[in-house]
């Protein structure tokens, strides 16, 4: 099998209080696109990064030293349009495609791999990690309580079958759906979707007190 991957870098730093685009932000001298890459050129041979068009050349520089073959295209406005983008850069010959989010950067391999592994039984996988607080579902002011144990958190890398994932994405384009992962997607149109155990580490960088969790773990390292 010929894996590849998608890796969604087109996001803002406002939200870490950056100037600069979040993956792009570093931790102990490399930026979080490049820790999410390096993990993915371990289980693929191509990585395509979707990154904001205006800031390519310094993409391409921070994955210089990934071993997979990286290539860096300009995003999307929306996260599924960056996806779209990233596939239509993916080789043809890729049976297999891993889609990660930057902001994940410090997922461990290992994820990878079990989403790979589980694609023998599925079309596509989403690492999931339990529910640990109370839910609540809240309308109007009045809240409904759900059972946190059929509930789970889901995170990236997310695998799939490659014809699964290119033909959802088609229609989803042409029907204009716009799904809240890549999951969600393939589950719209009657692909089997299961889950994979995710990781803590996986955690989302996406406000400033997330970015200083990972830059104390690397200091105490």
């Amino acid at each position: 099998m010929t894996v590849a991957a998608v890796v969604t870098a087109a996001g803002s730093g406002t939200r870490l209080g950056r100037d600069l685009p979040k993956a792009l932000v570093t931790i102990a001298g490399t930026p979080l696109v490049a820790w999410a890459a390096s993990s993915l050129a371990a289980v693929c041979e191509q990585v395509v990064v979707t990154a904001p068009a205006e800031h390519l050349e310094e993409f391409r520089r921070a994955v210089s030293h990934v071993a997979a073959r990286v290539t860096v295209v300009a995003g999307g406005a929306t996260r599924q349009q960056s996806v779209a983008l990233g596939l239509a850069a993916v080789s043809p010959e890729a049976d297999e495609i891993l889609v990660h989010d930057a902001a994940r950067a410090f997922m461990p391999v290992a994820v990878s791999g079990r989403a790979l592994a589980a694609l023998d039984a599925a079309d596509g996988v989403i690492p999931v990690l339990p529910v640990v607080d109370t839910i609540v579902a809240t309308s109007g002011g009045e809240v409904r309580y759900l059972d946190r144990s059929s509930l789970g958190g889901v995170q990236t890398p997310q695998a799939f079958r490659a014809s699964a994932l290119r033909d959802a994405h088609a229609r989803a384009a042409a029907g204009g759906f716009e799904g809240t992962d890549d999951g969600s997607l393939l589950a719209a149109y009657g692909y089997r979707v299961v889950t994979c155990e995710g990781d803590p580490e996986g955690r989302k960088i996406t406000y400033a007190e997330d970015l200083d969790h990972f830059e104390r773990r690397w200091a105490r390292a």
